[in-house]
């Protein structure tokens, strides 16, 4: 009887050690593809909140598949804090190659370095480490499209590669890479 008490519970030692082990396994990015828009127009509402509106634009999978933006709009507002970190929201309406509409939305955070407005105002790209410090979001899609059903289980992260703002000799443009998370 002994034997049987130790052999259930080293089971159950193992079974929770397995359990722990795949519980706290930290998520693998894997790269699933490209957002790019035009930026139309960026408008200030008051010195924290301003609206923009986006669009044409693509989206590009890794796999293949692709689709097209057709209208996206942000609202954004500055957190007052020291580096005025810029909290987004943004919605798109696209059509995907196979004729489906795909409604993509996200939330991010975009942190400004020592070079925003001076970039900004002579409308240069924005990247890393000259203009943004870091650029990421969180994108849900939903769509009804058996070919791209399986993004409705996904949340994206969306890290941010370019921005720049509309001038009057170039158009704005905005430039993710996409990732989902795998463990």
């Amino acid at each position: 009887m002994e034997k049987i008490m130790k052999k259930i519970l080293s089971f159950f030692l193992l079974l929770t050690l397995q359990t722990t082990i795949s519980a706290t396994t930290v998520p693998k990015l894997e790269h699933l593809g490209t957002l790019e828009f035009e930026m139309a127009g960026f408008y200030l509402v008051d010195k924290y909140k301003s609206i923009s509106d986006f669009g044409p634009g693509k989206i590009t999978f890794n796999d293949g598949g692709s689709g097209k933006v057709k209208v996206c709009n942000e609202y954004s507002d500055i957190i007052a804090n020291d580096t005025q970190t810029i909290a987004l929201k943004v919605t798109c309406e696209l059509m995907m190659s196979d004729n489906s509409a795909l409604y993509l939305e996200y939330y991010g955070r975009i942190v400004p370095d020592k070079n925003w407005g001076k970039n900004i105002e002579s409308a240069k790209n924005l990247v890393k480490n000259d203009g943004i410090q870091n650029w990421f979001t969180g994108i849900s899609l939903r769509t009804t499209s058996k070919k791209y059903g399986y993004l409705n289980n996904l949340l994206l992260l969306g890290k941010g590669k370019k921005l720049r703002v509309p001038s009057k000799d170039r158009k704005g443009i905005v430039s993710y890479d996409l990732f989902k998370a795998n463990y």
